[in-house]
């Protein structure tokens, strides 16, 4: 097992200290504004804030209560040093504590071979190692759902409190970081109530059963007391004008996704994406021959809860990889379990096991490489454009920036303002609005700084350098 985590970890540690630019580096800044907002004391845990303004204030994201991102925020105010740092490895730590609980997990269930097989498909699965080590909130998804999985099978098997206390306590964390994890309770009650989906399929004692239903049932409660206030009571309230985006503008964005469900393409894209960057084609191989073990059916509920996602987001999956690590875990198993099958006919010596590691490592690179490790060449006057506004405004004072349609150079200006596009619709009137909220430069990055709209050319030249200018309002 430990040898399974420091591979996960060692794969995902590479350029640790790289910005966080690139891909969805929007998603990224979102979650370190938040991390930032809240470890310098501008805002409650209840209240996840980035520096772009609405209302007047810092912008509120009620779309999910970001743990992880809170707690790289801890760390950094703690310990000091690079916050992107802090945030890069806060998931490098979940991913290799996800790959150490999927091992346990199998182990219990099916034994060694499966759990080294389970562990080495989410170790190098390449959307994971994509998304363990940015700013954003997918490993820690990984880690809570197979650790709530395990936690449950030891109170089933032993029926200790502790056992059930993490239980609640992992789902709730899980559940606050995406709310559309629920769709995991249909397989954790599952195991509670139907011996064929436990560890140790023993007909369930009736107040087990309902203990375990209780907790569980109990564990949705912080949740659903955050979402109500997310979706009910900041929109309609004062806060309103302040919500920058919210888990009711992503059910809006999604609604018509369905449609989707009709095309060839996205089934394409579907088989595409998981024997590419989700299991790589030797892993979805080993799942499907994971199959040929009746076993499989322990996890049945599991899988079905994954596809119950694929259907109800389908836009979700369709455009955005990340997705998948939703649904990444079971697959995970199934890829053990037919490792386990190649192992008990094959028995591959140790040089084969090299070669099939060497292999799986080289088909993840392939994915994940670029956007895991590599900043585009256009983003690379982002950090050089931020620390010059930085020495030129004052801390709180209000800055426009323009790097594509992101926002992640507003993130490393540290301060609070407003992100605008260089086909924004009416653009010096945006600017001028800026202006008379009190924003004197304007800071632009990437193509724009040398070939931006031509109003750019109108605008005084404050400071320059490679792949950035900041100009005058």
């Amino acid at each position: 097992m430990l040898t399974l985590v420091l591979l996960a970890v060692a794969v995902r540690s590479a350029r640790i200290d790289r910005p966080l630019l690139g891909d969805f580096a929007t998603k990224s800044v979102v979650y370190a504004m938040i991390a930032r907002n809240w470890a310098e004391g501008r805002t409650g845990l209840a209240y996840p804030r980035l520096d772009c303004l609405a209302g007047g204030r810092r912008s509120l994201h009620m779309l999910e209560l970001p743990v992880s991102a809170y707690l790289s925020g801890w760390l950094w105010r703690s310990f000091g040093g690079s916050l992107d740092v802090w945030g890069r490895a806060t998931a490098v730590g979940f991913s290799g504590a996800a790959v150490g609980m999927l091992f346990l997990f199998v182990r219990r269930r099916h034994g060694q071979a499966a759990a080294l097989g389970a562990g080495l498909a989410l170790a190098l699965a390449p959307v994971s190692v994509i998304y363990g080590q940015t700013f954003m909130l997918e490993a820690s998804l990984v880690f809570f759902t197979v650790a709530t999985f395990y936690a449950l099978d030891r109170w089933l098997e032993r029926g200790r409190w502790p056992a059930l206390a993490a239980t609640a306590v992992l789902l709730a964390l899980l559940l606050l970081t995406k709310v559309y994890m629920a769709v995991l309770l249909l397989p954790l009650v599952a195991a509670v109530v139907l011996p064929a989906a436990r560890a140790t399929p023993s007909p369930p004692r009736a107040p087990r059963v309902a203990v375990g239903v209780a907790a569980l049932c109990l564990a949705t409660a912080p949740a659903a007391v955050w979402y109500h206030h997310a979706l009910v009571t900041v929109p309609t309230g004062p806060l309103a004008d302040q919500v920058y985006y919210s888990v009711r503008q992503s059910v809006s964005a999604h609604s018509g996704s369905h449609a989707l469900l009709a095309s060839p393409d996205f089934w394409r894209q579907m088989l595409d994406d998981l024997a590419g960057v989700v299991l790589t084609p030797i892993g979805l191989s080993l799942a499907m021959v994971g199959l040929l073990d009746p076993r499989w059916r322990r996890h049945a509920v599991w899988l079905l809860a994954g596809l119950a996602l694929i259907l109800l987001l389908p836009r979700k999956f369709y455009e955005m990889n990340y997705y998948w690590m939703a649904v990444l875990p079971p697959l995970c198993v199934l890829a053990g379990l037919g490792w386990q099958v190649v192992w008990e006919r094959i028995k591959p010596g140790r040089t084969a096991m090299v070669c099939l590691v060497g292999v799986l490592l080289l088909f993840s690179l392939r994915y994940a490489a670029r956007p895991a490790f590599v900043t585009p060449h256009e983003d690379q006057g982002v950090v050089a454009a931020g620390l010059v506004v930085q020495r030129l405004a004052d801390a709180g004072e209000p800055v426009v920036t323009m790097h594509g349609s992101t926002i992640d150079l507003l993130y490393y200006c540290n301060r609070p303002g407003w992100a605008v596009a260089a086909d924004t619709p009416d653009l010096a009137a945006a600017l001028d609005d800026c202006r008379r909220q009190g924003a004197r430069y304007l800071a632009v990055a990437g193509p724009d700084a040398t070939a931006g709209p031509a109003l750019l050319e109108s605008l005084d030249v404050i400071a320059q350098g490679e792949g950035f200018v900041i100009l005058g309002l």
